[in-house]
């Protein structure tokens, strides 16, 4: 592996880091994007993905238990469906009435209020879209806040496998002669070994500690 091939990966371990910890302190993002990345990694850390994809998926489900969240899921859904949706019915009616009538849009009134209707449609639904996934956002926060004691088991072991990415990335880090300050990452627990925080204000950021481990 070249020494750029070897930079992109560890900077994918940082990003996986990341979004397992908030798994394992119930904070989620699409499971999906955790299966992409680490296809781009090699197969130990393919392989510490695979020992917990279950846990993550476990996981991710438990918002589907909240009436309110699925909701505002379909809602969300639903309004980034309308929004793609209107945007092709669109083209085909300006299509089919410029062929129908080649001069309805070369009266000035016509075309504007066309555009207007077209406008003011995309407007409510990215509107809806935005507000709905914001209240999603939210809901799933409230709901893990309400259920912090839920799959300790699952999370126990995505703490885990983060540890042992950790672990990975200081080696990986270690072996190329890099700086781990080029490799940061994002953390909701700062009590994992092998690592030093640089900046906790919100979101921990630390790097890896070459000093121990």
């Amino acid at each position: 592996m070249s020494s750029e091939a070897e930079s992109k990966e560890m900077k994918v371990i940082c990003t996986l880091i990341t979004w397992l910890d908030g798994y394992a302190n119930l904070s989620c993002v699409d499971p999906l994007k955790i299966e992409r990345a680490t296809k781009l990694c090699r197969e130990d850390v393919q392989g510490t993905w695979a020992r917990i994809k279950g846990d993550v998926r476990t996981i991710g489900k438990l918002p589907s238990e909240s009436e309110r969240v699925v909701r505002l899921a379909k809602i969300v859904n639903l309004s980034r469906f309308l929004f793609f949706g209107f945007l092709v019915l669109s083209v085909i009616i300006v299509l089919f009435a410029s062929l129908i009538s080649p001069t309805f849009f070369s009266n000035p009134t016509y075309g504007l209020v066309a555009l207007v209707v077209i406008a003011v449609v995309l407007n409510a639904d990215v509107f809806t879209y935005v507000y709905s996934a914001r209240n999603l956002s939210l809901a799933v926060k409230e709901f893990f806040d309400a259920k912090k004691d839920r799959a300790t088991m699952e999370r126990r072991r995505i703490r885990d496998a983060v540890q042992v990415l950790i672990d990975k990335l200081a080696s990986r880090i270690r072996s190329a002669g890099g700086e781990p300050a080029d490799y940061r990452f994002g953390l909701l627990d700062a009590s994992y070994a092998n690592i030093r925080v640089t900046k906790e204000k919100g979101r921990i950021t630390a790097t890896v500690n070459l000093g121990t481990g």
